[in-house]
């Protein structure tokens, strides 16, 4: 998926959507929307991107820069937020990922043919299950640790 798409989407995403990102980020909302569609030749700062994802909890874009680097973004443990029911939730996740990554490759079938689009969803799909299980066994590793 091109990153300006992921981007747009992540924000439209997030509670109070815009406008709640542009006060956050001290933007106007123009020159939200000018980062927004690279307009005025505009466009985020990945510490920009990075803020939202830790003021607002959404990983989209470094998950799809991770992609595009050929890996993926598996959050450190936060040994001091994690019990068991978190292990659990997290675990929850783990197999919410997976559901969507065989949802995905169901749809891709149902015409017998994988398009470039739908294999783009696959691929993403395939790899926000393979971080949520890898963050999963990392904090079941830590959880029961000695």
């Amino acid at each position: 998926m091109e990153m300006k798409k992921v981007i747009i989407e992540m924000i439209d995403r997030i509670p109070g959507g815009r406008s709640a990102v542009a006060g956050f980020l001290g933007f106007s909302e123009a020159e939200m929307n000018n980062r927004l569609y690279h307009t005025k030749g505009q466009h985020f700062k990945n510490e920009e991107l990075i803020a939202l994802q830790l003021e607002y909890g959404c990983t989209d874009f470094i998950d799809e820069l991770c992609r595009l680097a050929g890996g993926r973004f598996v959050p450190d443990v936060a040994e001091d937020e994690l019990d068991k029911v978190e292990l659990a939730n997290l675990q929850l996740h783990e197999l919410s990922a997976r559901g969507l990554l065989f949802a995905a490759l169901e749809t891709a079938l149902e015409d017998g043919e994988i398009t470039s689009q739908e294999e783009d969803k696959i691929r993403q799909a395939l790899s926000k299950h393979l971080a949520a299980t890898q963050h999963s066994i990392e904090c079941a590793i830590v959880l029961h640790k000695k």
